[in-house]
């Protein structure tokens, strides 16, 4: 459907609560916004008397198109704006810096869960607990709960099969459920201690600890009071390290912000009974002439969405889903998970949240959390006391943490754009390559073909844009035959473009149009290959690189800078050269382009052994009629082997649950070399 004019847009815009989304020309969204009145905060946006930062009018001068989605009151809006924000990350908003790559701690929703290591937020009835910015720190935390609480580690299904258990039951470090030593319920009573211990609930913990000992002691369990003796042991070593702040046990969250040079980090305390149990700095994005309330009012929207797992990962796309998986009230869950998700949205939000500055929206922010935690919550600024100096050490340590971000930052940039300026010298190239991408093959004689693209921007890896290629050709192994049909895939899409400049150079108005026309159909069709590379590094030498320059010629793109990187020396080889380019071995550039190298090759790498392993699963019962995943399993679980199904009779096939007597009857007629009818 075409977009209507930004004018006609504007004047259809409701008088009503709910969220905007400006977006530009080519669809991308650059800010999100909510506001009681729609009609009244996006014009407000395009009067000729608003008086904007230079930011604003720059965000202004873009927007192409403005996009509204109505809700019934602000606290709605509040919860769809934060979820649009984390799945879309506009560059006008204030944003949690690489937000999806935040890691958590997950308690998985399953028989006997356990407690892994994650960085997708999924709507699944699991616990999460974060996010954390310190990968090292959690790994660290989950071997601390292991080691405290026996829990598997297992992926096993606990389907009393298994006869013995494994070393980690030898060395103590699980009660081997696995084989009936421990109970579900048993196992579950400590998966709640395990929650209460990561609430940073300890006195609780070690009451319920203590009063399960002495009742194990007076029934004559004394393995399992030892146990649990130990177990206390170690919880008091840990609760003995965190630091009392408050003699009252009071639960609060208290955050500073630090800036200096366009960048700011927030750090966050969070006190549990009285205690610190964690620190968390998180630096934000698009803060530059936004003021502190501003900055506040954004990251805690972002910060408490995360922590109660308001905007699962895997969500659906559409709008009113995201809004309804946000409100979580009219997807009907078990009783069991809605518990558990008010018991975790209750942990992870205190009472009170202690700030610098008070956010505009305080009111609906706080109306927010109160019903998420359903007790009333308060964004407080304090002025004198204790609280306002412990306010104080939390803004040091953000001042603290940022000017560390800067130093680092700083160092990672001046290498890069040492790597990079060593490099375009070294190729002769005319400008910095900003963008590199680098291709690969992996097979095996020629089976399970594939390809790797990675791409390297400003010297970094840019993961967001990898591609992989299923090889189509398939004459035996002949790499030159697949590098050229990778690039033709990848370059084909730029050839729009390119017709579309020499039409405007020449000033041939139907060939622009015509190319235009086929460039927004490619790009419609794979809008991930419209950005052009600044150099094309191939992993090979003259033969791959030769392949390649004949699709560029092919194609009219040898503008494109192309060079191949030879394994064996590490020599760069370039078009209409004899002689390799030879970089110094403690060159940066040299260190960049292997870095590279060693990146595509295990991106192709791994998708290679995926597809292998693939093949290698296939069984006789693929693609039968009738015989899907869930049947393929039963059968083979119930006989252990293709051969054995082969062996069996009929009546023996029918009689797996899901089977029928005609099914069973086709099944063996394809096993014995029959036919099915």
């Amino acid at each position: 459907m075409d977009r209507l004019p930004l004018k006609e847009t504007l004047a259809q815009i409701p008088d009503a609560p709910g969220v905007y989304m400006m977006a530009a020309a080519d669809g991308s969204i650059l800010y999100i916004g909510k506001a009681v009145s729609l009609r009244s905060r996006v014009r407000s946006y395009f009067q000729d008397s608003a008086a904007h930062t230079i930011r604003t009018q720059a965000m202004v001068q873009r927007v192409a198109d403005v996009q509204t989605i109505v809700v019934t009151n602000e606290i709605e809006a509040l919860i769809l704006e934060a979820n649009l924000i984390k799945r879309h990350q506009p560059p006008f908003n204030v944003r949690l810096r690489d937000d999806k790559r935040y890691p958590y701690l997950k308690v998985t929703n399953e028989p006997f869960p356990r407690v892994v290591f994650t960085r997708v937020v999924k709507d699944d009835g699991a616990r999460y607990f974060g996010p954390y910015t310190n990968a090292h720190g959690l790994r660290e935390l989950i071997d601390l709960v292991r080691l405290v609480f026996p829990l598997r580690t297992c992926r096993e299904p606990i389907d009393g099969r298994r006869s013995r258990p494994c070393l980690q039951y030898h060395i103590k470090r699980c009660l081997a459920p696995c084989v009936g030593y421990q109970s579900e319920t048993e196992y579950d009573r400590m998966i709640d201690e395990v929650v209460l211990f990561l609430e940073g609930k300890q006195d609780a913990l070690l009451s319920r600890l203590q009063h399960e000992m002495v009742e194990a002691a007076e029934h004559y369990h004394f393995e399992s009071a030892a146990r649990l003796r130990d177990r206390i042991v170690r919880v008091r070593r840990v609760t003995e390290e965190q630091k009392v702040v408050w003699r009252s046990r009071l639960d609060m969250d208290l955050i500073g912000v630090a800036r200096d040079r366009g960048q700011a980090c927030m750090q966050v305390f969070m006190v549990r009974g009285g205690k610190l149990i964690a620190q968390e700095h998180f630096i934000l994005d698009g803060v530059h002439e936004q003021s502190d309330d501003v900055l506040f009012s954004e990251f805690l929207k972002q910060f408490y969405t995360a922590r109660t797992a308001g905007a699962p990962e895997g969500a659906p796309i559409s709008h009113l889903a995201t809004l309804r998986t946000a409100l979580q009230n009219e997807v009907p869950q078990p009783v069991a998970q809605r518990r558990r998700q008010r018991a975790q949205r209750a942990s992870a939000i205190p009472k009170e949240i202690l700030v610098q500055a008070l956010p505009a929206d305080r009111s609906v922010i706080e109306s927010w959390l109160t019903e998420l935690k359903g007790q009333r919550v308060r964004v407080l600024l304090p002025q004198r006391g204790q609280r306002a100096e412990y306010l104080r050490l939390v803004e040091q340590n953000a001042a603290q943490n940022l000017k560390a971000f800067l130093a680092h930052q700083e160092v990672q940039e001046t290498a890069q754009a040492r790597s990079l300026t060593e490099l375009a010298d070294a190729l002769e190239l005319p400008d910095l390559p900003h963008r590199i991408e680098c291709y690969d093959i992996s097979n095996i004689q020629g089976s399970n073909p594939v390809s790797s693209m990675v791409v390297f921007v400003e010297g970094r890896a840019k993961k967001s844009e990898y591609r992989r290629f299923k090889i189509q050709y398939d004459k035996g192994p002949n790499d030159f035959a697949m590098m050229q049909e990778t690039l033709r895939r990848r370059l084909r899409y730029l050839r729009a473009r390119t017709d579309a400049d020499v039409g405007r150079r020449e000033g041939d108005e139907a060939a622009v149009e015509a190319a235009l026309s086929r460039e927004r159909k490619a790009l419609a069709a794979k809008e991930k290959f419209n950005k052009r590379p600044d150099l094309l590094l191939i992993d090979g030498g003259k033969g791959q690189l030769s392949a390649v320059v004949e699709v560029l010629e092919q194609l009219d793109m040898v503008g494109i800078p192309v060079a191949g990187l030879a394994k064996e020396h590490e020599w760069l080889y370039l078009p209409g050269q004899s002689e390799p380019i030879v970089l110094p071995p403690n060159s940066a550039a040299l260190h960049l382009v292997m870095r590279i190298r060693d990146e595509a090759h295990r991106f192709a790498v791994t998708f290679h052994r995926e597809r292998r392993g693939k093949a290698m699963t296939l069984s006789a019962l693929d693609g039968l009629d009738g015989v899907g995943p869930v049947r393929k399993k039963r059968l083979l679980r119930t006989f252990g082997s293709v051969p054995a199904i082969r062996r069996a009779s009929v009546d023996e096939i029918a009689a797996v649950k899901g089977m029928t007597a005609a099914l069973a009857a086709q099944v063996k007629n394809v096993l014995t070399g029959g036919h099915p009818e």
